[in-house]
């Protein structure tokens, strides 16, 4: 491979309509979940209507906040409108596809250099368990839970 080649696919930013629906719901909500934090507003209505279930919303609000405490950088987030991924983003969707796959080989492997064991522990449990809740509320009505 031609550096050209080498430059251009190390580079690469995916577009949103690009990433499994899953990675791509996640991206799109943590976007917002930052946009709102930023105003001063609460994101888990929002949330909580865009899964149709309260624990899914709280579930996703803990990873945000996972990704807050143990993101060694500023995570980078691009606009709500934009259909080009961040690196961080993409990251994230490669994050929540491993987890969603329950790979952790797979999501150990792209977290690795970044993050310790404790950090990626934290993360991948807080992945599983907003997936799950997620899982959860696509399967049945929804129904108001305690965390």
């Amino acid at each position: 491979m031609d550096s050209r080649n080498l430059m251009t696919k190390l580079t690469a930013q995916p577009m949103i309509g690009e990433l499994p629906v899953e990675a791509a719901q996640s991206v799109l909500a943590l976007r917002y979940a930052i946009l709102c934090r930023r105003c001063g507003h609460d994101p888990l209505p929002e949330l909580e209507r865009r899964w149709g279930h309260i624990l899914a919303a709280r579930r996703f609000r803990l990873v945000v906040e996972a990704i807050a405490q143990i993101w060694p950088d500023p995570f980078a987030v691009a606009p709500p409108c934009c259909r080009r991924v961040s690196f961080d983003e993409a990251l994230l969707a490669t994050t929540v596809t491993a987890t969603a796959r329950g790979d952790r080989a797979d999501f150990d492997y792209h977290t690795a250099e970044m993050l310790d064991g404790d950090a990626r522990d934290l993360l991948y449990g807080a992945l599983t368990a907003f997936l799950r809740a997620r899982q959860a509320a696509s399967a049945g009505p929804a129904t108001p839970q305690r965390d």
